[in-house]
This record gives structure tokens, C-alpha cells and sequence, in this order.
């Protein structure tokens, strides 16, 4: 990174995942409105998992364009590297081990303590699609998701805001927190519980997130992998969801 990047671009693809995604669902939900649906923003925040999936394309794209301005290849986003592989997979393991504390039970408590119970979101945050518009997730989905998140935040826009000057846990934190808060873009309804839990429920996880690619860059691919393992049941979710089973 030894060329003068623009500040705006780094802070542009960190607001981007959130913007973009909270963008469709506010025109989709202006199409459902002009068309007479009844609560027109949670039918259009229904199809969040499609919103993160153009947001994921989208930022696939811009790493690779804004990596060649900079003279860089996307596996250089990435921290790509063969020899380091035995380390990486310690830290791997690392993050594996803190993710199933972080991940999972932040969640569930904040949901507990909003609504006295831990499932009672899961039915707003899934909710019936057309079959034939769940099937495609599957695969789109995780896919574009372990390319895209982590390398977007941790991969792309925290290097950059390091050589801003930015301290490591400002950096950790600023960053951290975005990734957090775009959930509740992708997702967002008229109900501030539920965009509150949404917004913090995964706080733990992007700091810790942060913390490991901040010690060991080179482990990035294999969160990825591990990303990608973990949303491969989103899907799975909206499907079981469409099918009329209730997760809440």
C-alpha cells in the first residue's frame, strides 16, 4: 500500500455492506406499499439474506477494482500465503474456539433480556419466501459471504485505516462495530428491540473477529472458511421458515 489511497474509498466500503443492503430493503419496501402490501418494510426485510448476498457481489467487485488502483490482487486482500499455513490453522483454531462463545450467546441473552425469550426474533428475522427464491441461497449465499465480509472489513478497510494513523483498537473497535451494525440494515424492521438486538447481538464477534486478523493476518482465508460453514445454515433457516416451521 505503498500509493496514497483516498480516505473516502476506505470509508466507503466500510459504510457500503450497510447502505447498500438497507437501500434495496427501503425500495422494495416502496414497491410494497405503492402496491397495497401491509407492512410494507417487514415484507421487504424478509429478503434480507438476498440484500446481503448483492451487498456481498458488490463488494467482491469494488476489492477487485480498488486492489488493481492499488497494484494489488484479491488474494493480497485476502493475506493469501502457503507458508505460513501450520500457524494459521493454530489461530484458526483460536477464533474457532472463542466463536462459540461469541457468535452464538451474546445473542441469546440480549434476546433474552429484550423479550424474556431467547427464540422470539427468530420468527421476525425469518420469514416466508417464495420457495423458488430460497433455493438459490444455498449456494449464493455462503459463497459470497466468506468472500466478502471479513475480507471487506478485516481485509481491506482495517489495514487501510492503520496506515490512516488510526490506533490498532480504534481500528478494532470502529471497524468491529460497523461490522456489527449492518446487520440490522440488512434486516431492518419498525421495531427498535429488534433492530437493537440486531445491531449488537454480534458486537462480541466482530471485536473478536478483529483481535485474531489484527495478530495473525494470514489466518483470514481460514475464517473465511469458517464463516462460511457457520452461514451455510441461513438458508437451511429461511427454507425450513418458508416451509411454515416456527423457529421462535
Amino acid at each position: 500500500m505503498g500509493r496514497r489511497i483516498p480516505m473516502r474509498r476506505v470509508w466507503g466500503m466500510l459504510a457500503l455492506r450497510s447502505a447498500l443492503s438497507f437501500g434495496l430493503l427501503l425500495g422494495l419496501a416502496v414497491v410494497f406499499a405503492i402496491t397495497g402490501r401491509p407492512d410494507a418494510v417487514a415484507s421487504s426485510a424478509a429478503w434480507w439474506l438476498w440484500f446481503a448476498t448483492a451487498a456481498n457481489v458488490a463488494c467482491i467487485a469494488l476489492m477487485v477494482r480498488f486492489g488493481r488502483l492499488e497494484g494489488l490482487r484479491l488474494r493480497d486482500i485476502y493475506f493469501a500465503s502457503r507458508s505460513t499455513w501450520k500457524g494459521d490453522l493454530l489461530w484458526a483454531l483460536i477464533f474457532s474456539v472463542g466463536t462459540a462463545v461469541f457468535a452464538m450467546l451474546p445473542g441469546t441473552y440480549l434476546a433474552g433480556a429484550l423479550w424474556g425469550d431467547a427464540a422470539y426474533p427468530n420468527g421476525l428475522l425469518f420469514q416466508a419466501l417464495p420457495l423458488l427464491a430460497v433455493y438459490p441461497l444455498f449456494l449464493l449465499m455462503p459463497a459470497t459471504q466468506a468472500l466478502a465480509e471479513l475480507p471487506t472489513y478485516w481485509g481491506y478497510v482495517a489495514p487501510r485505516l492503520r496506515a490512516s494513523g488510526l490506533g490498532r483498537w480504534a481500528v478494532i473497535g470502529i471497524v468491529g462495530a460497523a461490522l456489527s451494525a449492518q446487520h440490522m440494515f440488512f434486516a431492518f424492521q419498525l421495531d427498535w428491540r429488534y433492530d437493537l438486538w440486531l445491531a449488537l447481538k454480534f458486537l462480541p464477534f466482530a471485536l473478536w473477529t478483529g483481535f485474531i486478523v489484527d495478530r495473525r493476518p494470514t489466518a483470514l482465508p481460514y475464517l473465511m472458511g469458517l464463516h462460511f460453514l457457520i452461514d451455510a445454515s441461513l438458508p437451511l433457516l429461511q427454507l425450513l421458515a418458508s416451509k411454515g416451521v416456527l423457529l421462535s
